[in-house]
């Protein structure tokens, strides 16, 4: 019970720190005034359902989204819960295809959820041209699969 509590107090400081930087990390201003950020609660949404691949993970996307939603987003209410659940499924998936899948093909499965995942919160929240709103996407899902693909190698080697 006590190595189980300290799991749990663990999981919320490094949840708390994660949202603590995610709020002050520094924003790229893009075409239009349009912010690109790293979005830091889906990195570590990934590499845990990379590693766990529980599906308590979807409602803990959920709480993460309703909270990214307060605290960036009044407007829309629920969009990041809904979107982030939705990915974190998706992620969750890719521990199906263990055996069958490399590294590279994941790696290319988790760019496009993450391009979806963009692109849909994009699409919903900016009323622009799609192609603006595709490359804004683009953007915001390579710098992000990046910070992924450092964390993921030289910090915690998913394999």
């Amino acid at each position: 019970m006590f190595l189980l509590s300290n799991k749990i107090i663990y999981y919320i400081i490094l949840t708390l720190v994660i949202f603590i930087v995610q709020v002050n990390f520094p924003y790229i201003l893009f075409y239009n005034n349009y912010k690109i950020t790293l979005d830091l609660i889906l990195v570590y949404i990934t590499i845990a359902a990379l590693l766990k691949g529980s599906y308590k993970l979807i409602f803990y996307a959920f709480i993460y989204g309703i909270i990214q939603d307060i605290v960036f987003s009044t407007s829309q209410l629920g969009l990041l819960s809904f979107i982030s659940s939705l990915s974190t499924f998706f992620l969750i998936s890719l521990k199906n295809y263990d055996n069958l899948w490399d590294m590279k093909m994941k790696y290319i499965v988790i760019f496009l959820i993450y391009l979806f995942h963009f692109v849909f919160y994009y699409l919903i929240l900016y009323n622009d041209m799609f192609s603006v709103i595709f490359l804004i996407s683009f953007f915001q899902a390579i710098f992000t699969f990046l910070l992924f693909f450092l964390v993921s190698n030289f910090i915690i080697k998913i394999k």
